[in-house]
Protein backbone atom coordinates (compact mmCIF):
# COMPACT_ATOMS: atom_id res chain seq x y z
CA UNK A 1 0.00 0.00 0.00
CA UNK A 2 1.41 3.34 -1.04
CA UNK A 3 0.96 5.99 1.61
CA UNK A 4 0.37 9.57 0.51
CA UNK A 5 0.35 12.66 2.69
CA UNK A 6 -2.61 14.94 3.20
CA UNK A 7 -1.80 18.54 2.32
CA UNK A 8 -2.32 19.57 5.94
CA UNK A 9 -0.01 16.85 7.32
CA UNK A 10 2.68 17.72 4.77
CA UNK A 11 2.44 21.42 5.65
CA UNK A 12 2.65 20.72 9.38
CA UNK A 13 5.62 18.41 8.83
CA UNK A 14 7.51 21.08 6.89
CA UNK A 15 6.67 23.71 9.51
CA UNK A 16 7.92 21.53 12.37
CA UNK A 17 11.06 20.38 10.56
CA UNK A 18 12.04 23.92 9.59
CA UNK A 19 11.88 24.93 13.27
CA UNK A 20 14.07 22.11 14.57
CA UNK A 21 17.77 22.61 15.24
CA UNK A 22 19.76 21.70 12.13
CA UNK A 23 21.39 18.69 13.80
CA UNK A 24 17.99 17.14 14.61
CA UNK A 25 16.36 18.09 11.33
CA UNK A 26 17.98 15.46 9.12
CA UNK A 27 17.34 12.64 11.57
CA UNK A 28 13.74 13.69 12.17
CA UNK A 29 12.98 14.07 8.48
CA UNK A 30 13.61 10.43 7.68
CA UNK A 31 12.72 8.75 10.98
CA UNK A 32 9.49 10.64 11.69
CA UNK A 33 8.37 10.45 8.07
CA UNK A 34 8.82 6.68 8.04
CA UNK A 35 7.03 6.27 11.38
CA UNK A 36 4.10 8.49 10.35
CA UNK A 37 3.65 6.42 7.19
CA UNK A 38 3.74 3.20 9.22
CA UNK A 39 1.12 4.57 11.65
CA UNK A 40 -1.16 5.48 8.73
CA UNK A 41 -0.61 2.05 7.17
CA UNK A 42 -1.42 0.32 10.50
CA UNK A 43 -4.76 2.10 10.60
CA UNK A 44 -5.30 1.07 6.97
CA UNK A 45 -5.34 4.60 5.62
CA UNK A 46 -4.04 5.70 2.24
CA UNK A 47 -3.02 9.05 3.72
CA UNK A 48 -0.79 10.28 6.52
CA UNK A 49 -2.86 12.70 8.55
CA UNK A 50 -1.75 15.30 11.07
CA UNK A 51 -2.55 12.97 13.99
CA UNK A 52 -0.20 10.31 12.52
CA UNK A 53 2.57 12.86 12.22
CA UNK A 54 2.20 14.10 15.79
CA UNK A 55 2.15 10.54 17.13
CA UNK A 56 5.26 9.77 15.09
CA UNK A 57 7.15 12.72 16.56
CA UNK A 58 6.34 11.62 20.08
CA UNK A 59 7.25 7.98 19.34
CA UNK A 60 10.61 8.92 17.84
CA UNK A 61 11.75 11.93 19.85
CA UNK A 62 13.89 10.88 22.83
CA UNK A 63 12.25 11.58 26.21
CA UNK A 64 14.80 14.31 26.96
CA UNK A 65 13.48 16.36 24.01
CA UNK A 66 9.74 15.85 24.49
CA UNK A 67 9.34 19.08 26.46
CA UNK A 68 11.04 20.96 23.62
CA UNK A 69 8.65 19.34 21.11
CA UNK A 70 5.61 20.25 23.20
CA UNK A 71 6.77 23.88 23.41
CA UNK A 72 7.47 23.97 19.67
CA UNK A 73 4.05 22.55 18.86
CA UNK A 74 2.43 25.13 21.14
CA UNK A 75 4.41 27.99 19.52
CA UNK A 76 3.39 26.77 16.06
CA UNK A 77 -0.26 26.36 17.08
CA UNK A 78 -0.22 22.58 16.61
CA UNK A 79 -2.42 20.58 18.97
CA UNK A 80 -0.66 17.45 20.16
CA UNK A 81 -3.61 15.67 21.70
Amino acid sequence: MEIKWSDKAEGVFKKIISNLPLFHRTIAQSLVKETAERIAWERKSEFVEEKDLIEAFFREVPPAFRGMMERLFKELGIKNS
